[in-house]
């Protein structure tokens, strides 16, 4: 039996259903039929009569072209078969289902009742229709190669061993560096390659002795490229080879090797890649030129929808495992620390909130045992990754919240004395700090430091009104930039004149509305939802007002996602700053509509603490 109340819930949280009264949706839900389809099913065939919109309610589907190319892979919560449906047209691409699915079918009458019953219903599918007309197959190449050297492929130094040394060491040389190939070289040029799959047929399988020298087993004068060549013919050659592996030389001289898989990476870029290869770093310029590769991946996670909590907690782990490796690198070079100690996150990173855009803060929480004359070493280990990371992109910060700044290395107990200071005596400049500070999180290091300071933290926000008070009048300074009859208002003067500040006027204020209200709750939650979500629990806020606020923090977020990635691609530096002039006039509406509910949010927020 079908649940209406259940689809009707699904239908509103939809793209363009949202738009519906009540009565709509209720009627589209009975309107519907619920079927499941198996990997492989057809669900509409090219030229066959198509009377429903489909809805992909679990599963994906694949929309095909007339000779069988792929348009378009369709997710949970995607449309299709609208076209043919609001032309009176037969289907004009196959869709098939990739996995087991589940669709909900919308009768067609009933689906044109709820176009005539609200017009931004009719206008959001109407866009929707001349999107998906105009949609292209996507060109079978080489995606991601075009306009790259092959030298960008390269993810780590390159693995080699001499002539003399015997296939025993050079396996297990290989082990230890987790490769699959050895390049043998005679200190610059490369004399040949010996694989495990070479060792497997020509040792093993062989029967030979492996105390023989790899030079007697390896593939001699191995084909190679230079490091500026294109990406695109080491892919051509590796393929007309047959080959797995291309040495990389510059000038000559042997500067890394390439692999099918790093081929393969372009096509399937996922941080977990570049993860595994600034592990692989030993020097601070090392992880620095891999960082080069971030903002081409935050443009392919944007190209995938990825909404702004998901962009942000990429863009975070990226920064995270950054800040470890430079730690790792340190400590190679310094020794072991003195004593305990927790690299911190602040803001944005600690909040798991980062954007295309984002400064540094950081801090160093030291263990009580610390010696007075341990500062020096702390003092080099925060260089080393301060520096790492503004040369990685993530500028210093510009009020010194870092931990090459002494004040922000400190023992526990000097953190629990700064907490307490800020809140039993708030004033201005305590009320920026706790800002910052409220949002920590251990990055690396002894978790038991951090949660030590946190505990303190939490018993005295939460019985401190003052404090939270003089916090809520202190985030009014955050402004939705709405001014009479809903008018935008924009930046006057600077560089950005004629925009909107999207942090700052947009997600800030919903951040701070977050923090309060999770303090005042008793709750230390570092993520912005997350803390949304705590505070209704606990009744701080209703769930209402929580469920809102989040609708429009996602919205915001989304328009400074497809912002930035317009400004990535172009090649220019991302900021925050977004021209009204960019929006439709139906996004401009929408986005008017998320301000003045943070607007509502602050007043309540006054309110609850008599300020209003």
């Amino acid at each position: 039996m079908i649940e209406i109340p259940e689809i009707t819930s699904y239908l509103r949280g939809l793209p363009g259903f949202e738009r519906l009264d009540d009565a709509s949706l209720s009627a589209c839900a009975r309107a519907i039929e619920v079927a499941y389809y198996r990997q492989g099913d057809d669900i509409l065939t090219i030229g066959s009569e198509n009377r429903r919109l489909h809805i992909i309610r679990s599963g994906a589907v694949e929309l095909r072209g007339q000779e069988g190319d792929m348009l378009a892979r369709l997710a949970e919560g995607e449309y299709f078969g609208f076209p043919s449906l609001m032309n009176d047209a037969v289907a004009r691409n196959h869709s098939v289902a990739i996995e087991d699915t589940l669709v909900y079918h919308l009768d067609g009458e009933a689906f044109a009742r709820a176009r005539r019953a609200s017009e931004d219903f009719d206008t959001w599918f109407i866009r929707a229709l001349t999107d998906r007309l105009t949609m292209h197959p996507a060109p079978q190449t080489f995606r991601g190669a075009s306009g790259r050297s092959v030298r960008t492929l390269i993810s780590r130094p390159p693995v080699s061993v001499g002539p003399e040394v015997s296939v025993r060491e050079a396996t297990k040389k290989m082990v230890s560096e987790r490769v699959s190939a050895m390049l043998v070289t005679n200190g610059r040029g490369v004399q040949g390659i010996i694989t495990d799959r070479d060792i497997r047929s020509r040792v093993v399988a062989a029967g030979l002795d492996c105390s023989g020298s790899v030079a007697e087993m390896m593939t001699p004068n191995p084909i190679s490229l230079e490091g500026d060549a294109p990406a695109y013919e080491a892919a051509l050659v590796m393929m007309q080879r047959n080959i797995h592996h291309l040495p990389i030389t510059e000038e000559g001289e042997l500067v890394g090797m390439v692999s099918r898989s790093d081929f393969m990476r372009l096509e399937t870029e996922h941080p977990l890649y570049l993860v595994a290869d600034i592990g692989k770093q030993t020097t601070s310029a090392g992880v620095v030129e891999l960082s080069q590769r971030i903002p081409a991946l935050i443009v392919r996670q944007m190209e995938s929808d990825a909404s702004g909590e998901e962009l942000g907690k990429f863009i975070t782990t990226i920064t995270d495992t950054l800040t470890r490796q430079f730690l790792r690198i340190a400590q190679a070079d310094l020794g072991p620390p003195p004593c305990d100690f927790a690299w911190v996150a602040l803001g944005s990173q600690g909040r798991f909130e980062q954007s295309a855009k984002s400064d540094q803060d950081n801090a160093l929480v030291l263990s009580d045992a610390v010696e007075p004359g341990d500062d020096e070493y702390f003092a080099a280990l925060a260089k080393v990754v301060n520096d790492g990371l503004n040369d990685c992109g993530y500028v210093y910060c510009p009020g010194d919240v870092m931990a090459v700044n002494p004040k922000w290395r400190q023992p526990v107990g000097v953190w629990k004395g700064y907490f307490n200071r800020w809140i039993t005596i708030p004033e201005q400049k305590a009320l920026m700090h706790a800002n910052i500070f409220f949002d920590l999180r251990c990055v690396t290091g002894n978790t038991k430091l951090v949660d030590a300071v946190k505990t303190s933290v939490r018993k005295d926000a939460r019985n401190n009104e003052i404090f939270l008070s003089l916090m809520a009048k202190n985030a009014m300074a955050f402004q939705p930039p709405l001014g009479f009859f809903r008018q935008f208002v924009l930046e006057r003067t600077g560089d950005h004149k004629h925009t909107l500040d999207l942090k700052r006027h947009g997600i800030m204020p919903i951040v701070e509305l977050a923090r309060i209200r999770s303090l005042a709750a008793g709750e230390l939650r570092i993520n912005t939802r997350n803390r949304l979500r705590a505070a209704a629990d606990a009744g701080e806020i209703s769930a209402s007002d929580a469920a809102s606020l989040i609708d429009a923090l996602d919205f915001i977020e989304t328009l400074r996602i497809e912002h930035q990635g317009r400004q990535l691609q172009a090649g220019e530096s991302p900021d925050n700053h977004l021209s009204p002039k960019e929006l439709s006039p139906l996004v401009r509406q929408n986005l008017k509509s998320a301000f003045s509910q943070v607007r509502v949010s602050q007043a309540a927020l006054l309110n609850r603490f008599h300020l209003a």
